[in-house]
């Protein structure tokens, strides 16, 4: 059955991502998120957290995505890509529940944390309404399917969408990369004198990297160099 997304059958990896309400009680996400200093987490406290810089949650343009609500509306959920056959057969990893419970457990976060920041505040805000993206039925294939055999399901194009990460290997300076060829600096201040890097996700804080924290983060930037030079 054609997925009603994209009038063409449609099957999709999963992975351990998080996920966004495009709007809670009453407002844009992302205003609760600024308002509440949500988004003023430093760099050091997400990692010390998750043990690594996590992926950004998926937020919708104008409503919530989830995986609840493409496999509602046709697309084929699958666990993560684990391997190409040759012959042109892929194999997937049997976390796709998993995957669907982490991004669940992404929202619920959030929006528990919204829920705290109205009640210590005493915000004269809505009640929480139903997201009909977080509360569809899932349709889940049963069994989970492991492999994908590209010719035999008639599958003729394939879209990456893996993301990703700066490459620095360009940069042979001793000290000025990590053991994962990552930057190393303390808020875009690298430990080289006169080495600075802007626009780093998670430079800072948890806004680092998005576009309304250029005015905040630039000219400390900018206020460094010209103390330094």
């Amino acid at each position: 059955k054609p997925s009603d997304t994209t009038g063409r059958k449609e099957d999709r990896s999963t992975s351990r991502v998080g996920r966004l309400p495009r709007r809670y009680r009453g407002r844009d996400i992302m205003l609760w998120l600024l308002e509440s200093g949500f988004l003023d987490v430093r760099r050091e406290e997400v990692i010390r957290v998750a043990g690594r810089i996590p992926a950004r949650g998926v937020l919708g343009s104008t409503h919530t995505i989830s995986l609840q609500a493409l496999s509602a509306q046709g697309v084929v959920l699958l666990g993560r890509l684990t391997g190409i056959e040759d012959g042109g057969s892929l194999s997937f990893a049997d976390d796709l529940e998993a995957n669907v419970r982490f991004a669940d457990e992404a929202s619920e976060n959030v929006k528990r944390h919204v829920d705290d920041y109205i009640s210590r505040m005493g915000i004269d805000a809505p009640v929480a309404e139903p997201d009909p993206a977080e509360t569809v039925v899932m349709r889940q294939p049963n069994p989970t399917i492991g492999s994908l055999d590209l010719s035999r399901s008639g599958v003729t194009s394939v879209v990456w969408c893996t993301g990703f990460k700066g490459d620095f290997s360009w940069m042979r300076l001793p000290g000025a990369l990590d053991s994962a060829g990552q930057p190393v600096h303390v808020d875009g201040v690298a430990a080289l004198p006169g080495l600075y890097f802007a626009g780093l996700d998670f430079a800072s804080t948890r806004k680092s990297g998005i576009i309304l924290v250029i005015a905040e983060e630039a000219p400390r930037l900018v206020e460094h160099i010209a103390v330094h030079s």
